[in-house]
């Protein structure tokens, strides 16, 4: 069955390389393109689409209120939702709205397959009869043993979200992820009486936390590493080692996801950083390099800091007055040459900012220069 998937983004050039680098009809995809929500929604509208993948940052109607009004067309729409790193906080909202997958910039075209794939599965999977296996193979007695267990279903109905947990282990705090754990504890507490019961809900959570992992980019032979990390050699388990073995599956999980983020933001940082060093010269702004980066400017002030140790105004006055040290040092470029070549508007201007930041005026600085140079040479020249 061809299935049909809507790419929804502002920028002409992303759009085209999400659709090309794709050999999207081998895979029996049909894709339609729009450039903004309003454009989507009309697609959406005529057309029986499977899957949305939509940025979040759009002007006048950004991801996630289309995906809201998406879901109003077609209830049973998966979407995945594209973001820069500035927008974990928007992980909670998404989540909210019933969306599949969430998947960070950069990421490859390998990896928005494997992941649209993966829609197109949940998709199947609902539509998909039941086995004669799923509707046989226990009795009726055997399955409402548990069935029947009230205090099970009150707290997995009200404990196990595995959406939440996802989310708490993505973008979560330390002692949000610590209350989910207590949560989880106390329901493996109230079920422990019935072995299914407990399956179940251990089960839940592997499931949760392998399907997390996985937009990480892990495989799924790292989440069985850890899930036999800390289990007890023991042949009896009680509810003690059970809830020691869930705090610390859990707890190394987290700090997995947190590792790959930091790795992430790191990366992207260098390349934040590797463009100002390219175009300080040219006026480049927080503003104009937040726009650029699909990131809000004072996200991207307190990651600059936090990663390059200075601030951004900082870093590039710096920047320039290093590179007019060095013009003053090693050419004979005149000062308003170098006022022009670094930005300025005007050598009055450059001159008054290089006095009050080295306490010379590039004249000076440059004759200074010159005359240690002098005073350096060896004797016999």
């Amino acid at each position: 069955m061809e299935c049909k998937l809507l790419i929804v983004d502002d920028e002409e050039y992303l759009r085209e390389k999400v659709s090309r680098n794709i050999d999207w009809q081998s895979h029996n995809f049909k894709v339609f393109q729009a450039r903004d929500a309003y454009e989507a929604l009309s697609i959406l509208r005529t057309e029986d689409i499977d899957i949305l993948v939509t940025d979040v940052r759009m002007p006048k109607m950004d991801g996630l209120e289309l995906t809201a009004k998406a879901k109003e067309i077609n209830k049973e729409l998966r979407v995945v939702v594209i973001s820069g790193y500035a927008e974990f906080e928007l992980a909670q909202t998404s989540i909210r709205l019933g969306v599949d997958d969430y998947l960070l910039k950069p990421f490859s075209s390998a990896r928005l397959l494997e992941v649209v794939k993966s829609a197109r599965n949940k998709l199947q999977e609902k539509h998909r009869p039941p086995s004669p296996e799923q509707n046989g193979g226990q009795t009726i007695e055997d399955v409402f043993e548990w069935l029947s267990t009230p205090e099970f279903f009150m707290h997995q109905s009200q404990i196990m979200d595995g959406k939440r947990l996802s989310e708490v282990l993505k973008t979560g705090t330390g002692e949000e992820l610590n209350r989910e754990i207590s949560a989880l504890q106390t329901a493996l507490e109230q079920c422990f009486i019935h072995r299914k019961s407990v399956y179940i809900l251990l089960n839940s959570v592997v499931m949760s936390t392998l399907e997390t992992v996985q937009q990480f980019g892990f495989s799924s032979d790292t989440v069985f590493e850890l899930i036999r990390a800390h289990i007890p050699p023991k042949t009896e388990l009680s509810v003690e080692d059970l809830k020691d073995w869930l705090k610390h599956y859990l707890t190394d999980i987290n700090t997995l996801i947190k590792r790959k983020q930091t790795e992430g933001i790191e990366r992207w940082i260098q390349e934040v950083k590797n463009y100002v060093d390219a175009n300080y010269r040219f006026g480049v702004s927080l503003t104009t390099l937040a726009s650029r980066f699909n990131v809000s400017a004072s996200y991207l002030s307190k990651l600059f800091s936090d990663y390059v140790g200075e601030n951004f105004s900082d870093y590039v006055r710096n920047k320039k007055l290093q590179r007019a040290k060095e013009l003053l040092k090693t050419t004979d470029m005149r000062i308003y040459e170098i006022a022009d070549y670094l930005g300025f508007n005007d050598a009055y201007y450059f001159s008054t900012w290089f006095s009050k930041s080295v306490g010379l005026s590039p004249t000076e600085y440059r004759e200074s220069v010159s005359q240690d140079t002098r005073h350096c040479l060896p004797l016999w020249r």
